[in-house]
């Protein structure tokens, strides 16, 4: 009983942590890289659409809270998952944060740095679009490891404080476990379930290794998949936008 609750705590800190850094970084700091790309745009291209809707130079709250909570809380939470399977594994480690957050870039970057997103080159400077949006994930992973450190001594004490976020965090927790089930099996296309696949076990094995006590090369393996497989199109795709 002892070890499930710890296991509820850890898994709602981090989704915690991945909830309030996906609105912090994806929605606010995403935002002022669309301003940055949109300001350098060439000044005929102030109104045009970009694949998404929004107009270059237009920054409206509406279209700001949209992003922070719908691509930016969501994408959090997907975060704060595998943050909780990665996060024994760079405990040790100094700047796990920044750790992360390059691993991330590598494994997942191609979901965001696309070729097939013409904006990249359409608005503004393609090597600074690109320098921007890949420095969002290392922002990323620094503020969910602040965060999650500081949430884990929060939860840790015996106040009314320490109890709310408990139960916060457990619904946090089982939030996050529902939301990766939803995207499991909504995912239709076999590119994006091969995606998911990969991600699954880099969220999944890791775990299972510390707690089964197997061999620790399991989990690298478990890691090192998606990084291997996801780097290999990230970077094929980083290079296609900046040549």
């Amino acid at each position: 009983m002892r070890s499930l609750l710890a296991l509820g705590r850890h898994v709602g800190a981090a989704a915690l942590a991945g909830t309030l850094s996906g609105v912090l970084v994806g929605g606010v700091l995403g935002r002022l890289a669309m301003r940055v790309a949109g300001f350098t745009s060439r000044p005929e291209l102030i109104g045009v659409e970009t694949s998404n809707g929004n107009r270059v130079g237009e920054i409206t709250g509406g279209g700001t809270f949209a992003l922070a909570i719908f691509v930016g809380a969501f994408a959090g939470v997907a975060g704060g998952i595998l943050y909780a399977s990665a996060e024994p594994w760079l405990r040790s480690r100094r700047g796990k944060g920044l750790t992360f957050g390059a691993g991330l870039l590598l494994a997942l970057g191609f979901t965001v740095i696309n070729p097939g997103n013409f904006d990249f080159a359409r608005f503004g400077y393609a090597p600074l679009n690109v320098a921007m949006f890949a420095l969002l994930f290392v922002a990323f992973g620094a503020s969910i490891a602040y965060l999650f450190d500081v949430l884990q001594r929060a939860m840790s004490g015996t106040g009314r404080v320490a109890g709310g976020l408990k139960i916060v965090g457990w619904l946090a927790a089982i939030a996050a476990t529902l939301l990766a089930a939803g995207i499991f099996f909504s995912i239709g296309g076999a590119g994006e379930l091969s995606t998911v696949a990969l991600v699954g076990v880099a969220a999944v094995v890791p775990p299972v290794v510390l707690w089964r006590r197997l061999p620790r090369y399991v989990g690298y393996a478990g890691f090192g998949l998606p990084l291997i497989v996801g780097g290999v199109r990230t970077l094929s795709g980083l290079l296609q936008i900046v040549d």
